[in-house]
């Protein structure tokens, strides 16, 4: 059973993903937040297996806290879940470990599949223009 923090400003949104997370089994969520700052001191108090976060939320950055979260649990997976395709952001998000990048439009059967690639231990970034990125770098169809 994995451990899961979710975050996202929107209480919808983070309902939606803890129905979708309930659903599939193997998941328990642990914590949630509201911004960026209490994604941060959730996911160091909690020490979950996986945080799920939006990208662009009020507080801290997501993407240069990951650094800090990564250096202080390197076992943690991190998948942002937004709405933003913007190349800028896929990228800094590589370059800052985050293991997944997906589109809050995907189907939820798909971001449970992606998920699942990321607990397992690859990559998965996805973008509007459909060009998934593997761990290396390197597009793939």
């Amino acid at each position: 059973m994995y451990k899961v923090v979710i975050a996202d400003d929107r209480p919808q949104a983070r309902q939606g993903l803890h129905l979708l997370l309930d659903c599939c089994g193997g998941y328990s969520i642990v914590g949630e937040a509201v911004n960026g700052s209490e994604a941060l001191e959730r996911t160091l108090e909690l020490s979950p297996d996986l945080l799920l976060t939006d990208l662009k939320m009020p507080g801290i950055s997501i993407i240069e806290g990951a650094r800090h979260l990564k250096a202080m649990h390197p076992c943690l997976k991190i998948v942002i879940l937004t709405a933003f395709d913007e190349s800028e952001d896929i990228y800094r998000a590589m370059q800052a470990g985050i293991d997944g990048y997906l589109m809050k439009d995907t189907d939820p059967e798909q971001i449970l599949q992606a998920i699942q690639q990321v607990m397992d231990g690859s990559r998965f970034y996805q973008s509007k223009a459909n060009m998934d990125f593997a761990g290396s770098g390197e597009p793939r169809a």
